[in-house]
């Protein structure tokens, strides 16, 4: 080999290996890049990961209040529809008493009515 061909080798391999360096430093610099952003998208799957938790904890704490919603409920429709039984048979001793009272009168009258015919029947036969 020829001195200029040893120097032709030499300098072409110093450029080959500069380039291949250059490229490994880029290569490098793209796979720090690149494990950066893993472990900001691994922080943020977390953060993710808490909130589901909390949005979970929070839902079976509203399923729970709509359970114990719905069972007052049911307490409070059993109650109106206790008092409005209680109000019907309050109406019916009502329209009983006023029924009572009605007989009553027309009892009274009656009596006064038959008190005034014997009266009348008693001042007939004393006067024959």
């Amino acid at each position: 080999m020829t001195e200029n061909n040893k120097e032709f080798n030499k300098d072409e391999f110093n450029r080959l290996k500069d380039s291949h360096k250059s490229a490994l430093d880029r290569l490098f610099e793209k796979v720090k890049k690149l494990i950066y952003r893993m472990k900001e998208v691994s922080d943020e799957n977390n953060l993710l990961k808490e909130n589901i938790k909390e949005l979970n904890n929070s839902i079976t704490d509203l399923k729970l209040q709509s359970t114990k919603i719905n069972s007052d409920s049911v307490v409070k429709d059993k109650e109106i529809s206790d008092l409005k039984n209680m109000l019907l048979d309050s109406s019916k001793n009502v329209d009983i008493l006023q029924d009572k009272e009605n007989i009553k009168s027309r009892i009274k009258e009656l009596i006064s009515r038959i008190d005034v015919h014997l009266e009348e029947d008693g001042n007939t036969d004393d006067d024959a």
